[in-house]
Order: C-alpha cells, then sequence, then structure tokens
C-alpha cells in the first residue's frame, strides 16, 4: 500500500510493511516537516502581485514578507490547510497586505508593517488567533482594531473639552469643574489686542494724573543721615 499524508502539514503516514529496510526516509522527512511547524521560516518577497502559498511552505510557523511594495498585496494561505502562523511584515511601501485564505471564505486579517501578526487559517477563513476583546474605557472608542480617543478629550479625562480656539482665548476652570474659553476683558485705561498666538495688554488714556500718560514723579526727603 502506498503512504498516505496528514490533512495540514502534509506529513507522511508510511503503510503498514512499507520502507522495510530504510524506515529511516520518511521519520526524518516528518521530522523535518515537524520542526519547521515549530521553528521554521519561509520568506516571500512581494511587490504587487498576490501570492498563493503551497501546503509545503505552510509548514513553517513563521511566515516572513519582505520587499518593496508597489500595489496592495493578497497573501493567500491553501485551501483545506488549517494551522497557526506567525505572520512577519518587514516590506516597504505606502500599500497594504492582506491575509486570506485560498478556500474563498469571506474572512481576512491585515498583516501591519513592521509588526508580527498572529493568525490561524482553517482552511476556508483567515482570523486573528489572538482576538480576546478589549473594552473601552470613558474617554475611548473601539472599532474592529482601531482603539481611540473621543474626541474633544474633557477636562475630567485630562483633555480641554476644545476642538479649536479663536485669537486670544484662553482656558479658564469654570465651577462644574471643566474649562471654559474665553479672551481677557480690559478694564479702565487698559487695552488688550488679541493675536494670532499672542496677547498684547497696554495702558491707554493719562489715568487722572495732571502728567503725560502715567508718568509720574516721587520724592524722598531723607533725614538723620
Amino acid at each position: 500500500m502506498p503512504s498516505t499524508f496528514t490533512t495540514n502539514k502534509n506529513i507522511e503516514k508510511p503503510a503498514y510493511n512499507s520502507f522495510v529496510d530504510d524506515w529511516n526516509t520518511p521519520v526524518n522527512a516528518d521530522w523535518d516537516i515537524i520542526d519547521k511547524g515549530f521553528g521554521g521560516t519561509h520568506t516571500v518577497s512581494l511587490t504587487n502581485v498576490n501570492v498563493t502559498l503551497t501546503q509545503d511552505e505552510c509548514q513553517n510557523v513563521h511566515i516572513l514578507l519582505t520587499g518593496a511594495l508597489t500595489g496592495n498585496v493578497i497573501v493567500s494561505f491553501p485551501s483545506g490547510v488549517s494551522g497557526f502562523y506567525i505572520v512577519d511584515n518587514v516590506t516597504t511601501g505606502a500599500y497594504t497586505v492582506t491575509l486570506d485564505s485560498d478556500g474563498g471564505g469571506p474572512l481576512a486579517v491585515a498583516a501591519v508593517q513592521d509588526a508580527n501578526t498572529f493568525i490561524f487559517s482553517d482552511g476556508t477563513d483567515v482570523y486573528l488567533a489572538d482576538n480576546a476583546p478589549v473594552t473601552a474605557g470613558t474617554g475611548i472608542t473601539v472599532t474592529g482594531t482601531t482603539i481611540a480617543l473621543q474626541t474633544p478629550v474633557t477636562a475630567a479625562n485630562g483633555g480641554t473639552g476644545a476642538t479649536s480656539y479663536t485669537d486670544g482665548e484662553l482656558l479658564i476652570g469654570n465651577t462644574g469643574g471643566g474649562l471654559t474659553k474665553a479672551t481677557l476683558t480690559a478694564g479702565s485705561n487698559v487695552t488688550i489686542t488679541n493675536g494670532n498666538g499672542s496677547i498684547t495688554i497696554a495702558a491707554s488714556g493719562s489715568g487722572g494724573g495732571s502728567g503725560p500718560g502715567n508718568a509720574f514723579a516721587v520724592s524722598y526727603i531723607v533725614v538723620g543721615i
């Protein structure tokens, strides 16, 4: 009888009484496959052409993506083959790499550049292997794999509660425990100019004195020295 092979890693299962004098041939090959399943690397150089991995290539646990991207690329895992993979995307170029299955399922995963993406392919779809839900705290939103601050960030969460300002506006504490945008109010004989990123405060008028402007004189009479 001929050998049979495992579904996912293509490990040879010799038939009874086969390889009587050279049993080491399939055994050594099988151990090489097992070794790759724990620590092997298969390197794929990408440009702008989609790539479908073979079953033998997917015997490796580590898939290293290299190359300068000139377009968005899809890397497909073989249909009917299951397994965990660490996909290391060290490509360059402002394009995306998507990991899917040649089995035609709708689920796929983005391989982020300069990061390792831990995935599981079931032969039909590709999933994030570690996709435990992330619970958003106060002032935070979680959408898919994106975590973002809600805007504007409130004063209670360390922000200002504002998104834009006009010339000369400052943030002033209020009785509600927050911040209010306000400009300075000029008092008597004071002018305030709210500029682009600046506030100028200057004296104006004579201040009620008889001399020019706000000029004044002080006389000291020193005795006993």
